[in-house]
C-alpha cells in the first residue's frame, strides 16, 4: 500500500500550500507587531505618569515605589522587546525555510508559471524593515531612559 506521504501533489498544490504556510507566518508576524505597538504605547503612557507625579507629599513608601516603577517600567519594556523581536525573528525564519522548501521542491522551470511566492527579493528586505527595525529602536530608546534615570 502506498504511503500518503509518498504519493504525487501537483505543483500547483505544492505552491498553495507553502504559499498559505506563508500568509500565516506573516499574519502572525503583523500580530506581533501589533502586540508590540500596544505594548510600547502602554510602557511609554506608565513611564510619563510616572514622570509627572512627582514625590511631593507623596509617603515614603510611595517615593519608593515610584522610584522602582521608574526603574523598572524600562526593563519590562526593553524585555518586551527582546521577546516579541525573537517572535518576529522567527517568523522569517520559517518564511525563508517554506521558500527553501518549495524551491527544493518544484524545479525552477516549473514554478515559473506561478507568481512569486513571496516576492522579490527588495520588495521582501523593505517589507521587513519596520518589524526589525521598531523593536530595536524602542530597545535604544529604553536603554537610553534607563541609563538617564539611573545617572540622576
Amino acid at each position: 500500500m502506498n504511503n500518503p506521504a509518498e504519493q504525487f501533489v501537483p505543483d500547483i498544490e505544492e505552491y498553495r500550500l507553502v504559499r498559505g504556510q506563508i500568509e500565516f507566518e506573516d499574519n502572525l508576524i503583523t500580530q506581533r507587531l501589533s502586540w508590540f505597538v500596544a505594548a510600547q504605547s502602554f510602557l511609554f503612557t506608565a513611564y510619563a505618569i510616572t514622570m509627572n507625579a512627582g514625590p511631593k507629599g507623596a509617603s515614603q513608601e510611595f517615593q519608593y515605589q515610584q522610584l522602582l516603577l521608574f526603574h523598572l517600567i524600562p526593563v519590562v519594556a526593553i524585555g518586551s522587546c527582546v521577546l516579541i523581536y525573537a517572535t518576529i525573528v522567527g517568523g522569517f525564519l520559517a518564511q525563508r525555510n517554506l521558500r527553501a522548501y518549495l524551491a527544493k521542491k518544484i524545479p525552477p522551470e516549473r514554478l515559473a508559471p506561478f507568481p512569486m511566492v513571496q516576492g522579490a527579493l527588495l520588495t521582501r528586505m523593505l517589507g521587513k524593515a519596520a518589524p526589525l527595525g521598531l523593536p530595536l529602536v524602542f530597545v535604544g530608546v529604553w536603554l537610553y531612559l534607563f541609563v538617564q534615570g539611573i545617572a540622576k
